[in-house]
């Protein structure tokens, strides 16, 4: 990566289309700017499916547990 951005030094013009504002930028650092904003746009999508199963991962944890504690406080001889 430090490559390619060493090696892709000439600026570019990047315009920010609902403002007149225009800069001119390293066409590496364009890239890197490209490739953060894609994986925080994963990221965030990402991010409520992974709250939800970790949720119910939790649950499934805590019944597990209590589970075990029931079996544990029968007696041997009933389970079947």
């Amino acid at each position: 990566m430090v490559i390619f951005l060493l090696s892709n030094r000439l600026p570019v013009p990047v315009g920010f289309w609902p403002f007149n504002v225009s800069l001119s930028l390293p066409f590496g650092a364009v890239v890197l700017a490209g490739l953060l904003l894609g994986f925080f746009v994963g990221l965030l999508a990402h991010l409520p499916k992974r709250i939800s199963a970790s949720r119910r991962a939790n649950r499934a944890e805590k019944r597990v547990a209590e589970l075990e504690g029931k079996l544990a406080a029968t007696p041997l001889n009933t389970i079947r």
